[in-house]
């Protein structure tokens, strides 16, 4: 699954707090992360099937040494994926079934912007390096099973107009090349598709699948882009007055994190899960206060990182130690 290296991470470091669970807050594991700090220079954004979360870099190192995405398994081991040369931005990764695929920016003042498709396999091996021929800001991308890469951006790669922006994506063989360009249709009412927030794709059978919203008040839908560039939407009924939106991918669902002022206890967020096949609706979860942010969606549980400021003092941590915290939602 579900990155742009250069939007600003709404789950950044600042929201990484300590734990307060409420007394019915049931937390089914608690690990110190590997070689991990408060700030020591990665985000989070994408977590893949097994509950993996990757974790990359917050700032690019033009001129310096190669910039790594961190992956963090559920016990709290660590690997390092590991640019061979500095990156002017990271456009998108994508956990792979091979390892980690990861799109890069590149800017020289001979070539401009080029695009970089890193690939490495399940030890942080790098295996292959391709130029990728796209015209678009890469924001997201995912694999299907059968091995070909979908990526989705918006055009024009630069500009700080995001009215002006257009979204759309490419189709990439098995060697990173691009075999189908699509741009996403406007919406009933006329408005321009972009994706959510905080953009995550998760691959499927045959095609891809992302959360696109458009209007002012958001209207959201599933959207599948299958193989051969075609777009099928499919409109959620969601709540409207939240005043945060969130959307995970899971195993056959997506699932929208949101909260209202004045929510009973106080800072209770609900999960509303839908079937990526049909749209449907198919059950509500609830995260009791806990905290910190939603980092992976496991279906009956959600996992996030935490700083260590509060913990018992027996377990000799640091304030500055993270940890992966999971907790088991409330029906």
């Amino acid at each position: 699954m579900t990155m742009r290296f250069t939007i600003a991470f709404a789950i950044a470091f600042g929201n990484i707090l300590a734990i307060h669970p409420c007394s019915a807050q049931q937390i089914t594991s608690d690990v110190v992360i590997s070689g991990a700090s408060l700030g020591d220079g990665y985000g989070w954004s994408v977590c893949d099937d097994d509950g993996r979360l990757y974790r990359p870099p917050l700032t690019a190192r033009p001129g310096g040494q190669g910039v790594s995405l961190m992956r963090v398994a559920k016990d709290g081991s660590t690997l390092l994926f590991t640019l061979p040369e500095p990156a002017w931005s990271i456009g998108a990764f994508a956990p792979t079934a091979t390892g980690l695929a990861v799109l890069n920016n590149r800017y020289s003042s001979a070539d401009g912007i080029s695009n970089h498709m890193y690939r490495f396999d399940g030890q942080g091996k790098l295996r292959t390096e391709r130029t990728v021929s796209i015209d678009f800001q890469p924001v997201a991308m995912a694999e299907t099973k059968s091995g070909m890469t979908i990526v989705v951006g918006y055009r024009p790669r630069t500009g700080r107009d995001k009215e002006a922006r257009t979204y759309g994506g490419a189709v990439l063989n098995a060697e990173d090349e691009v075999v189908q360009l699509f741009e996403f249709p406007l919406s009933a009412a006329g408005d321009k598709w972009t994706t959510a927030h905080n953009p995550r794709m998760a691959g499927g059978d045959g095609g891809v699948n992302i959360i696109l919203e458009s209007g002012t008040e958001p209207n959201y839908s599933i959207t599948t882009i299958a193989e051969s560039g075609q777009i099928s939407l499919l409109p959620l009924a969601t709540v409207s007055g939240a005043r945060s939106h969130d959307w995970f991918l899971g195993k056959g669902v997506a699932a929208e994190q949101y909260q209202f002022a004045g929510a009973k206890p106080p800072g209770a967020t609900k999960f509303d899960v839908f079937d990526l096949k049909s749209g449907n609706k198919i059950g509500t979860k609830t995260l009791l206060p806990a905290g910190f942010a939603v980092a992976c969606f496991l279906g009956d549980e959600v996992s996030m990182l935490a700083h260590s400021a509060h913990v018992e003092k027996s377990r000799g941590l640091s304030p500055g130690t993270l940890r992966l915290v999971t907790i088991r939602l409330s029906e």
